[in-house]
């Protein structure tokens, strides 16, 4: 289906808030930072501000991410510090800790666990400028969250579902973990578009293990492998074989993918037999588009992501950018479908990392 096509088609089934989302967030992001451009310009004379960034794990899904938040760091006169945490919450929050008392002035982080970390969260936003980025926690203190909108996101995957599988059938759902808002509203949104319920980003999360049935579509299973990939293969490979009559697997973060063709693999399964949606950019992801094993991806703009969560954080360092209960509290950046027809054209646009042996430029840097 044309781009055009599906347009339409989802403007004929009431969808059109999706495809505004993106369009109208995008002309926000432009505006802030064209007005923050101005404010920097009336003062090109400040200070450096000692900021910190913090992502979750240290998956090379963070590389372009990171390179986007150095390249804004050069360029708003910051003095950053870059971590590269790991899947354990306690890991992470020492790492917070520890930023805290060398009194860093605002602090980014990807937190692991929102809702066990709140105190930690709300501690740092007292002490520092919280902002979250890829993954928020909004039930905290941080001034701003920065990234992906996560439901909408998981309704885009649904729709690519949609298209490979225009019969309905049963899906296997792959991700690290649902403690993660990322995890939980990608899952959340994937399953409400595909059963057909109306768009609601505060509905409850179903259960992991509660039997889901719409008109066409069914979750036989939800697969949290920690971030742990082996563990993930083996677990896909113990889903299929239980769920023999799965067609599909969503692979809701940017590995799961390797994940998901790892278990198919295992369990026996012919390449192709079994369709997956992934997520993100990875090596296996696009060697997968390529192949024909992987039918399409649900990419993020990690650069700008990375870029934008340093850029707000050091206005609101600086004071010229009010986040929080009275202004902005998300900039939501939007997304690009991978597929096999347009996969070198999103890497001859910088959209996707370059692999080993291309000819194309790496993802990110200006105007990306």
């Amino acid at each position: 289906m044309t781009e055009q096509a599906r347009a339409l088609s989802e403007s004929a089934r009431g969808n059109s808030r999706r495809s505004r989302t993106p369009f109208i967030l995008t002309i926000l992001v432009c505006c802030v930072a064209a007005f923050s451009v101005y404010l920097w310009g009336r003062n090109k004379s400040v200070r450096p501000v000692n900021l910190a960034i913090v992502t979750w794990n240290n998956d090379p899904f963070w590389d372009p991410v990171l390179r986007g938040a150095e390249d804004a760091a050069q360029e708003w006169k910051v003095d950053l510090t870059t971590v590269r945490s790991t899947p354990e919450m306690e890991t992470q929050s020492k790492h917070v800790r520890d930023l805290l008392a060398k009194k860093v002035q605002g602090i980014a982080i990807s937190p692991n666990n929102p809702k066990e970390q709140a105190a930690l969260l709300n501690e740092a936003a007292e002490k520092a400028v919280l902002v979250t980025f890829d993954s928020d926690a909004p039930d905290s203190k941080r001034r701003m969250f920065v990234g992906t909108d996560d439901y909408s996101a998981g309704g885009w995957a649904a729709e690519e579902v949609r298209e490979v599988l225009p019969e309905g059938g049963a899906i296997i759902i792959s991700v690290g973990g649902l403690d993660t808002v990322n995890g939980r509203d990608r899952r959340q949104g994937l399953i409400d578009t595909l059963l057909d319920r109306p768009f609601d980003r505060n509905r409850a999360p179903d259960p992991v293990d509660a039997p889901l049935k719409g008109s066409k579509y069914s979750i036989a299973a939800t697969v949290l492998d920690g971030a742990d990939v082996a563990k993930g293969k083996t677990l896909i490979a113990d889903a299929l074989k239980k769920h023999p009559e799965t067609k599909c697997i969503v692979a809701l973060w940017s590995y799961s993918a390797g994940v998901a063709l790892g278990g198919i693999e295992q369990s026996g399964k012919k390449p192709g037999e079994v369709k997956v949606i992934a997520f993100d950019e990875s090596p296996e992801t696009q060697a997968g588009i390529e192949a024909g094993t992987v039918q399409a991806s649900i990419v993020q703009d990690q650069y700008r992501i990375g870029y934008e969560a340093v850029r707000v954080l050091a206005s609101a360092v600086r004071g010229l950018e009010q986040g929080g209960p009275t202004g902005p509290r998300m900039i939501y950046l939007p997304v690009h479908v991978l597929r096999q027809d347009n996969l070198e054209d999103l890497r001859a646009q910088n959209r996707i990392r370059r692999l080993e042996g291309s000819s194309t430029q790496p993802a990110g840097g200006r105007g990306t």
